[in-house]
């Protein structure tokens, strides 16, 4: 239980104050009618009392108006608790039961105010009590005889200290559970407004929800859409790069084929030779067409792969063919200039699962491009043997290539900007097809680059045979110059 002086419960004198009021009211009318019914001159005490009790009534009225509750208790507690001892003044001390009535004080007390008021306004009954017993000519009585003034004194003391303790422990125990259950009811109406506010949210949230799976079936709805029409716009694309680019290759292979013929055999043209400002002329469009040819195939290549349908003719091949050639053709694209060659593999490279054509083009792609970018130090070619696959590499001292333009050189049509690439012009789909490739063959490819210093092209392809025993231990690559 809590403790009355905690918290006084207010609810309950709200509770008892009106209809007590409204008692206290009908009692005065009451003893003011019986004596006016029975002209009673006497004496003024019981018309002294009665006005008493109307102004109890009206002073506990005005307070409670005001919301002063335990105020207005007090008045009425007291009000109750002393006037009935007033009686004596006209109906004595023997054969009065109206004294005995002030019990109803200690008791409104504790209900009104509080456990311990109960006690309080006992005790004042008493001293009351005492004042009129020891002192009866201030009300214009006698004093009683001994015997006479024990009794009456014993037995109205007995009731009220009775009455005031009953009270504190009944107001104690009442108002306690009072507290309990206004506790347990801020506690339940906590929780339902908690409750509503929970259902409130959740209701909020379902419409959300709804709304949320409306847009959503939208969005999809509109994504298939633009899928199928980027899907259609894709295949058309797709389909007019091939078509135009087989298109073109013919006519430009007899540009070529002529050029070249004129070029290398004037002989079939007869005895006459041609002038050296028209062999330049046919050298140049033969070196256009030829660079025209390459840029078309690499279109051509990038819609197969696109569309789906280039097919890899995979073979257990050997690799130190491929890179000898590789050699051999950077040998040729190098020329005259300052830059040493070197190979950095060895002869027992275990064979790979791939497209020979294909890894051909991947290597031709990043030999080109070590050898068009790299015009002093070192160009090498290099491989060596992992677990379950084979890690070619292209090295090269050119150009280089800058942190932030490294992760977009595997895209379509990019380039690296800068006065060494504007001179090599090209597509940008070499390496992008390369990546492709790669990728089709189930390895990966990256790179390592300094700007300034030279890059790093790597590649994998898988081993066409993985031995279930540990690997062999890594060697040194062979290194060897080529001249």
């Amino acid at each position: 239980m809590h403790p009355t002086r905690a918290l006084p419960d207010e609810s309950l004198a709200s509770e008892l104050l009106p209809p007590l009021l409204l008692a206290l009211t009908m009692l005065a009318t009451f003893t003011f009618g019986i004596l006016l019914l029975v002209r009673y001159r006497a004496d003024i005490w019981l018309y002294l009392i009665a006005a008493g009790l109307v102004l109890v009534v009206w002073a506990g009225a005005e307070l409670l108006r005001r919301r002063r509750l335990r105020a207005a208790g007090a008045v009425v507690s007291y009000g109750l608790a002393l006037l009935p001892l007033f009686s004596v003044a006209s109906l004595g001390f023997i054969s009065n039961p109206v004294p005995y009535l002030s019990a109803l004080g200690v008791v409104a007390a504790g209900l009104l105010v509080g456990s311990a008021a109960s006690l309080r306004v006992a005790l004042h009954a008493l001293l009351v009590l005492a004042v009129l017993l020891f002192a009866p000519g201030l009300v214009g009585q006698a004093r009683l005889a001994l015997e006479l003034m024990l009794g009456f004194g014993l037995s109205m003391a007995l009731l009220i200290i009775g009455v005031g303790v009953l009270s504190w422990v009944a107001a104690h125990h009442v108002r306690g559970t009072i507290a309990w259950a206004l506790e347990t009811a801020g506690k339940s109406e906590r929780r339902e407004a908690q409750l509503w506010h929970t259902q409130a949210d959740l209701e909020r949230t379902l419409r959300e929800r709804d709304q949320l799976n409306d847009r959503l079936m939208h969005q999809s709805a509109e994504l298939a859409a633009a899928r199928a029409s980027a899907e259609t716009a894709y295949r058309s694309k797709a389909s007019f790069m091939a078509t135009m680019s087989h298109e073109l290759r013919t006519p430009l292979n007899i540009i070529i084929g002529f050029s070249s013929a004129m070029v290398d055999h004037p002989e079939v043209y007869g005895d006459t030779p041609l002038p050296p400002a028209f062999l330049g002329d046919l050298s140049e469009i033969r070196r256009s067409g030829q660079h025209l040819l390459g840029l078309i195939n690499d279109i051509l290549d990038l819609a197969r792969v696109e569309a789906g349908r280039l097919e890899l003719n995979k073979i257990a091949m050997p690799l130190s063919p491929v890179l000898d050639e590789m050699l051999r053709t950077a040998q040729g694209l190098l020329k005259d200039r300052p830059v040493l060659l070197r190979r950095e593999f060895q002869g027992n490279i275990p064979t790979v699962i791939a497209d020979e054509v294909r890894v051909r083009q991947v290597l031709l792609n990043l030999v080109s491009n070590a050898c068009k970018f790299t015009n002093v130090g070192e160009v090498a070619i290099g491989a060596r043997a992992e677990a379950c696959e084979v890690v070619i590499w292209v090295r090269d001292t050119g150009i280089g290539i800058a942190d932030a333009d490294q992760s977009r050189v595997f895209n379509q049509f990019e380039q690296v900007e800068s006065a060494d690439t504007r001179q090599h012009t090209g597509t940008g789909l070499g390496l992008s097809i390369s990546r492709w490739l790669v990728d089709l063959h189930g390895g990966r490819i990256w790179l390592k680059s300094d700007l300034g210093k030279g890059s790093t092209f790597y590649f994998t392809l898988p081993r066409s045979q993985v031995s279930a025993e540990a690997p062999p231990k890594a060697h040194a690559p062979t290194l060897a110059l080529i001249e």
